[in-house]
């Protein structure tokens, strides 16, 4: 009898050939490079009749947009080998919708990468614009870039924004979020925001970040004790902890303005009756400026592991 070694975990990202897709291409071999993981670029292309799942060079050559699947693929990798050239890259384009496609091809120990909108082809669907879907759908992990003009994902050095609700997914959310701020070697907010349209008092929200408070209402959680258990495992992050008064995705996308990277937690669920990702994270994802992780609480295996950083070439 022979055992199954367990999968090392990868870093799948969607092109499409826009200008966002180029984007997320850059952001996932950047977090391949930095945790040693190899990178898979992966483009969809859908046929309205066309059987899901099919890999390249099994269509004939009769069929349209083949030739623009690989050149957008081939394009993706040159663009790696020339930023990356140390990340182990492969790509391929597969039939089927791109949501599909990405999370049929990923674990829960995988990372999927797309980016916020896209093009549509003839032939061929933006992987942007349906990076909702994929948050929704995927089990890993889910990171969505947003093209923002004059700003490189390189060396960004602005700090991570998570938010915490004491919820399943914004627990993984936060150990994603420590991950993260500890390969990149920037500072961490942990965010917990309270909505109340008629506070007490204007310092009411404030003195819940007291440090020496002793009491907290039902509804606030506790962010220190929450997080005692991921300090001590990344000593070396800088965490600032914020209590907040407001709406919790508008609170942490403006918290998030300039930020590397913002991280919410998604709900583990993932039966058909449960795929809603929940309204702070969707509302995160249309609003927030930075790149933003959605997380689910129900992985295997969490992001956790911080190797050597590796750097871009040039």
């Amino acid at each position: 009898m022979t055992t199954s070694l367990p999968t090392r975990p990868m870093v799948i990202v969607g092109v499409d050939g826009s200008e966002d897709g180029r984007h997320a291409l850059h952001w996932a071999a950047g977090e391949a490079g930095r945790r040693r993981l190899p990178l898979r670029v992966m483009h969809a292309v859908d046929f309205p009749n066309g059987p899901i799942g099919q890999r390249a060079g099994s269509e004939p050559d009769r069929m349209m947009g083949l030739d623009d699947a690989q050149r957008i693929v081939d394009d993706a990798l040159a663009d790696v080998a020339r930023t990356w050239p140390d990340v182990a890259a492969s790509a391929d384009w597969i039939v089927g919708t791109p949501w599909a496609v990405l999370a049929r091809a990923a674990t829960e120990s995988d990372l999927i990468v797309v980016g916020s909108r896209g093009r549509r082809h003839r032939r061929t669907v933006s992987m942007g614009s349906v990076s909702a879907d994929v948050a929704q759908r995927a089990t890993c992990p889910v990171v969505v870039v947003r093209a923002t003009r004059g700003r490189s994902y390189f060396d960004a050095r602005n700090g991570i924004v998570v938010g915490i609700d004491g919820s399943e997914g914004s627990m993984a959310a936060t150990g994603f979020a420590f991950a993260a701020a500890s390969a990149r070697r920037l500072p961490l907010s942990v965010v917990h925001a309270v909505w109340d349209p008629y506070p007490a008092s204007p310092a009411s929200v404030a003195s819940l970040a007291a440090v020496n408070r002793t009491t907290l209402d039902a509804d606030t959680v506790d962010i220190a004790a929450t997080i005692v258990g991921w300090r001590q495992r990344y000593p070396e992050v800088p965490v600032a902890i914020r209590y907040e008064n407001g709406r919790p995705a508008q609170v942490l996308a403006d918290l998030a303005a300039g930020a590397d990277l913002l991280v919410v937690g998604a709900r583990g669920h993932t039966t058909a009756a449960e795929l809603l990702l929940g309204s702070v994270s969707r509302n995160a994802l249309e609003i927030a400026p930075c790149p933003v992780a959605v997380v689910r609480g129900s992985r295997r295996r969490e992001w956790t592991s911080v190797p050597a950083v590796a750097q871009p070439a040039g």
